[in-house]
């Protein structure tokens, strides 16, 4: 069923309206995105993605490489080739009949395997002609960047969020040490009251006692939101990633913003097109899609390349003396059986990328929820808020009332120290309500992806 709701926006409204912004908090958001480590850590991540698409790119182009290398050996295995043996009594046959020496007497032959004074230099090169790999492979890892991204951003949102509530618990301390200060006051007014009632034998010292009593209870309330205060400004800090002592600006017009009118059907619809999440997982099924493309066009496609090599290759560096040499080469493979290693890797691809939809699918059901819990939240929130400021009213003319009868004298001390703490109490209660709101709109924008 369609609910509608007042919404209490801080940045921008879906309807494109600009609410009411802080600057302060703005600028603290600005450096948190820049100085946060772990944001910083995920940019790097996402940066090597992008390497790997210009890796994937150059594989297209033509491989050139240079090669030189010198050799010097000395033992090892030998052939041992007995040419002397086999011609030297052909040749001196020879050399009887003819009457001359025109045939010498020759030694064996002992040629050693490794090469000793030998040199090759050359230049290679190789272009694929067809490799479906290749356009395959540039595929997804454009996928795998594009995915990667989309979870730099959803990080990014996520810091956003966790940075404005950060803040806005820190000024909900100040706001509530404002109250028990001013607390603090109307309780010395007492004290001072009570001590002229004294002097002029009114009422016994049991009066101001008891206004030392209460405030002495105002302290320790101070003391601990002042230790709170200390721990979510170091939080703040910490999110920041700056000295966990640094003060902190607050911005009041966070205190009075302006409302919108939404309903739920439309926020889980905004949620659903507009979270990075979703967008890093569609990314990720592209690329197993393209993954599995890749595997099954192996079943059934060959590689075809073109290459060459040119250089020099003899003993000693001797390149005029026919050392030089050329040759290209044209080549096609293709694997035929392996032993079914590439159906069942085509089978697993299969899988993965079936089990990226079912997640999917699971993220909608999830975001839907969510964003159907956080705008319930918030209206509750929103109640909560209106009923404490009825209340907070209720409690000051109360208080007001009281505090005319005991100056009076019409009124025991204790019944103006009960009205007195109902309005402290009232004060508080829509302190933390109205920081709940705040908070509760935080974490509905974060959920629908704002």
């Amino acid at each position: 069923m369609k609910t509608t709701f007042a919404v209490i926006l801080l940045f921008l409204p879906l309807s494109g309206v600009v609410a009411q912004r802080s600057a302060v908090l703005d600028a603290y958001i600005q450096e948190g995105l820049a100085r946060n480590l772990g944001l910083q850590q995920q940019a790097n991540v996402q940066q090597q993605a992008i390497e790997r698409v210009r890796q994937a790119d150059g594989l297209r182009l033509p491989s050139v490489g240079f090669n030189a290398y010198y050799s010097l050996a000395a033992g090892g295995r030998t052939l041992e080739f007995p040419v002397g043996d086999l011609l030297n009594p052909v040749y001196s046959t020879l050399n009887d009949l003819t009457g001359t020496n025109n045939f010498p007497t020759i030694e064996n032959v002992s040629e050693q395997f490794l090469p000793n004074d030998f040199q090759q230099t050359n230049l290679s090169i190789q272009y694929p002609l067809f490799n479906s790999d290749i356009r395959h492979n540039r595929d997804i890892q454009r996928n795998l960047a594009e995915s990667q991204n989309a979870q730099l951003n959803a990080q990014t949102n996520d810091l956003r969020y966790r940075i404005t509530e950060a803040y806005l618990r820190y000024l909900q301390t100040l706001e509530a040490e404002k109250i028990w200060l001013n607390t603090k006051v109307v309780l010395n007014e007492l004290r001072d009251f009570n001590q002229s009632l004294v002097r002029n034998n009114v009422a016994t010292k049991d009066v101001v006692a008891t206004a030392d009593y209460e405030i002495s209870k105002a302290d320790n309330e101070l003391y601990r939101i002042r230790s709170l205060q200390n721990s979510v400004r170091a939080y703040f800090n910490q999110l920041l990633n700056r000295d966990l002592q640094a003060p902190v600006i607050a911005d009041s017009i966070l205190l009075d913003l302006p409302a919108d009118t939404f309903a739920t059907d439309t926020l889980i619809a905004y949620a659903l097109a507009n979270r990075q999440e979703f967008s890093a997982l569609r990314s990720g099924m592209d690329a197993a899609d393209g993954n599995l493309r890749l595997l099954e066009s192996r079943l059934r496609l060959p590689k075809a390349y073109i290459g060459g090599e040119a250089g020099f290759q003899g003993f000693g560096y001797d390149i005029f003396d026919g050392q030089a040499y050329a040759f290209a080469r044209v080549g096609l493979t293709y694997d035929i059986f392996q032993g079914g290693v590439r159906t069942s890797q085509s089978q697993e691809a299969r899988l993965e990328k079936e089990r990226l939809s079912l997640q999917y699918t699971e993220l909608e059901q999830q975001v839907a929820l969510q964003v159907t819990q956080r705008y319930n939240n918030l209206v509750a929130a929103y109640q909560t808020w209106q009923t404490s400021r009825r209340g907070l009213a209720s409690a000051e003319e109360i208080f007001r009332i009281s505090t005319n009868k005991y100056r009076a004298g019409n009124q025991l001390l204790i019944e103006w120290l009960d009205a007195q703490n109902r309005v402290t109490a009232a004060q508080l209660q829509v302190l933390v309500s109205y920081a709940d709101l705040l908070i509760e709109e935080t974490r509905l924008k974060a959920a629908i992806g704002l």
